[in-house]
């Protein structure tokens, strides 16, 4: 790595919201809803590429 200059990832796992980002940043990088859904009638919407779940803003946008 020599005089490459490494900044240590720092993830908030909080109740509501995650937060990423680097050591030292003054604020985080990434800030996302903490939500994971899963479609009720799995296989329902052929053909709508319809995933196995969703995360963050994407699973919010579908309830």
């Amino acid at each position: 790595m020599g005089d490459e200059e490494v900044a240590a990832l720092v993830v908030d796992n909080g109740s509501g919201m995650c937060k990423a980002g680097f050591a030292g940043d003054d604020a985080p990088r990434a800030v996302f809803p903490s939500i994971v859904g899963r479609p009720k009638m799995p296989g329902i919407m052929v053909g709508m590429d319809q995933k196995d779940s969703y995360v963050g803003d994407e699973a919010q946008s579908k309830r």
